[in-house]
C-alpha cells in the first residue's frame, strides 16, 4: 500500500511539473541607427550639420540622448535628451558648425527601454576651417 501511495504521488508530481510549460523570455532589443552624419564625413566651417537618428524598440522606448562633441576643444555643440514611449522615434536636428582649426567631432546616441536595456552608437567626423 505504501508503494502504491508513493507511485501515485510521484506520478501526480511528474504530471504536474510536465504540464507547466515555461514561456520563453522575450528579449527586447533597443536599436539606435545614426542616419546622418556618416562615419568619417568631412565638413567645412559654416556648414549645416544634419543630425538624424532613429531609435526603435519592439515594446516601448523610454529615454534617449544625442550628444555632439568637438573632441579637439572638448565643447559640446548639441545636447538633446528626451523621454518617449513610442516604439520608433526619429530625431532630426540641424546646427551650423563653427571652427577655427581642423576639428574632430563625435556624435553619441543612446536609448533605453522600460526593461532597463540600452543601446549606444557613435560616429566620428571632421570639420575643416
Amino acid at each position: 500500500m505504501k508503494n502504491l501511495s508513493f507511485l501515485v504521488l510521484f506520478t501526480a508530481l511528474f504530471l504536474g511539473f510536465s504540464a507547466c510549460e515555461k514561456t520563453p523570455d522575450v528579449k527586447e532589443t533597443v536599436e539606435v541607427t545614426i542616419n546622418a552624419p556618416t562615419e568619417g564625413a568631412s565638413m567645412q566651417n559654416g556648414d549645416d550639420l544634419n543630425v538624424n537618428v532613429t531609435f526603435t524598440d519592439p515594446a516601448e522606448l523610454h529615454n534617449y540622448s544625442i550628444v555632439v562633441t568637438n573632441e579637439t576643444d572638448t565643447t559640446t555643440v548639441l545636447d538633446l535628451n528626451g523621454h518617449d514611449h513610442s516604439t520608433s522615434l526619429t530625431i532630426d536636428s540641424t546646427i551650423t558648425l563653427s571652427v577655427t582649426a581642423l576639428s574632430d567631432f563625435k556624435l553619441v546616441a543612446t536609448a533605453s527601454n522600460h526593461a532597463g536595456e540600452s543601446a549606444t552608437k557613435d560616429v566620428h567626423f571632421q570639420v575643416n576651417p
